[in-house]
């Protein structure tokens, strides 16, 4: 009988059992956890609750310490996934204009040129940190060019990821009385742009200029959302790149297969993201009683969306538990989310991923594994390990 708790710390250190949840997709549609919230692990189950957002309400509360969730937290704090609709269609709007597929690709030359010179920098000390120097570093250049700030910004994205800020608000309980780092921050460079008579960025004039259910959105609510973009765009990107560095470090074989194949990179970004998912579950907060596989779901219940476990449902995926670059339908996965909550920010994580790869096997001919390193387990959820690493150059 399995006992899997989602929110148990060991998985960050110990990595995901897998087998216990491979135990739950078997005997239970949705699985009542030992703290009585529920889980489902089941990919159909999981994509039905990802789409159906009227009944299952993505809310983060209780991961930015305010266990009652949304309903206790002012509706200016409410990230983006939170919102309702049909409000949340009007501010997901803003989120595409700026994220929209013309726009990342816009910034592809100087994401490129960033790894190549992260690239330089990582090949003078003998032992590098692929996290930490790499993997980290590329999401907040990323998001700092896209919101038109220059390299301060870029180390207080990185610094906010690290130290867990990004993942509180103003009303947490811990936070300071002038909210997390990155409300100050955004609200000086609001400021500054009201002072000019035009936005300097894309970003800015998206946001000041928008109106939403008649009249504009309110300072505090443009920086909650300037934050929710570095939390999924840097916090949680970050661990896809992460995970990429630490198995091509682990996997000489898959490394080599790549440089031989620079074709294949796509496809180990997918898998990876299917294999390895950067988000393991998200939590739900149910607003109506509902029945799942003859289990009923109260209203205010929990429900955390298992979509590391959905991802390797042995009714979707042959060999689920294989690490594979020939998968049919490499992009079947529900690493994103599904329906209309996905991530908006997808294309750019696949560029940064695929790029962050790219750029390694052009310039690095191997990387090594340092001997006696302890390195985190695949999948490791957002943990802060590091990843070390000897580059090898190519002559």
């Amino acid at each position: 009988m399995a006992s899997f708790d989602p929110g148990d710390p060991r998985y960050v250190e110990d990595g995901v059992p897998f087998d216990e949840l491979q135990t739950i997709r078997r005997e239970h549609r949705v699985y009542r956890t030992p703290a009585g919230e529920w889980y489902l692990g089941r990919y159909a189950d999981v994509e039905a609750a990802l789409k159906d957002i009227d009944v299952f309400r993505a809310d983060l509360g209780a991961m930015t310490g305010i266990p009652a969730g949304v309903g206790a937290i002012p509706d200016d704090q409410h990230y983006l996934s939170e919102i309702a609709e049909p409000r949340h269609g009007a501010i997901r709007r803003l989120f595409n204009a700026a994220l929209a597929t013309h726009r990342v690709k816009q910034v592809e030359p100087a994401i490129v040129s960033e790894c190549h010179r992260l690239v330089d920098r990582l090949s003078e000390p003998e032992v590098v940190d692929l996290h930490a120097e790499y993997a980290m570093a590329i999401p907040a250049f990323a998001m700092a060019h896209i919101m038109g700030f220059g390299a301060d910004a870029v180390a207080h994205f990185m610094r906010w990821s690290m130290d867990g800020t990004i993942m509180t608000r103003p009303c947490s309980p811990d936070a300071p009385p002038e909210g997390p780092a990155s409300h100050p921050f955004f609200e000086a460079r609001l400021a500054e742009e009201l002072k000019r008579a035009e936005p300097s960025n894309h970003l800015f004039q998206v946001m000041l200029d928008a109106e939403i259910e008649g009249r504009p959105l309110t300072d505090r609510e443009i920086t909650t959302q300037l934050h929710f973009m570095i939390q999924a765009g840097v916090h949680t990107t970050r661990s896809l790149l992460a995970h990429l560095m630490n198995r091509l470090v682990q996997d000489a074989g898959l490394y080599a297969a790549l440089s031989d194949d620079p074709a294949l990179v796509p496809r180990l970004v997918e898998e990876s993201l299917r294999h390895d998912s950067p988000v393991q579950g998200t939590p739900r907060h149910v607003t109506r009683d509902v029945e799942i596989g003859g289990a009923l779901v109260q209203r205010s219940e929990w429900v955390t969306m298992g979509i590391g476990c959905a991802n390797r449902d042995e009714e979707v995926y042959d060999d689920p538990e294989a690490f594979r670059l020939d998968r049919e339908d490499p992009r079947r996965h529900l690493a994103f989310g599904a329906g209309p909550h996905i991530c908006p920010g997808a294309t750019l994580a696949r560029l940064e991923g695929v790029t962050a790869v790219r750029v390694l096997i052009e310039r690095v001919e191997r990387l090594q594994a340092v001997e006696g390193a302890r390195y985190p387990p695949l999948p490791g959820s957002l943990g802060h390990q590091p990843i070390p690493a000897r580059l090898i150059p190519r002559i």
